[in-house]
């Protein structure tokens, strides 16, 4: 999805962000709680924001283009369409 701008709401306002793979990467955590929400890679230009960081995730745009380690998918949620969804645990 893409968007210009983003405006982080709640407690704490803007992510903190922790540089997890030096020069490569960094992952942003809400300041109050340590609820993972977003990831900045450096050979991306875009903003990695998890779905449940979200407000309102209605919108037809919001549609998944990638699952990381689909192996470990929980059974009670959809596959994302184009991935294998692991029925075990």
């Amino acid at each position: 999805m893409g968007f210009e701008t983003v405006t982080w709401t709640g407690e704490g306002g803007e992510p903190t962000w922790y540089e997890t793979f030096e020069g490569e990467a960094k992952r942003g955590f809400c300041p109050t709680c340590g609820s993972r929400l977003a990831a900045i890679d450096s050979d991306i230009p875009e903003v990695g924001i998890n779905v449940t960081a979200l407000d309102d995730t209605s919108g037809p745009e919001l549609v998944p283009i990638h699952a990381s380690f689909r192996g470990y998918a929980v059974h009670w949620l959809p596959p994302v369409p184009g991935t294998e969804h692991n029925t075990a645990g």
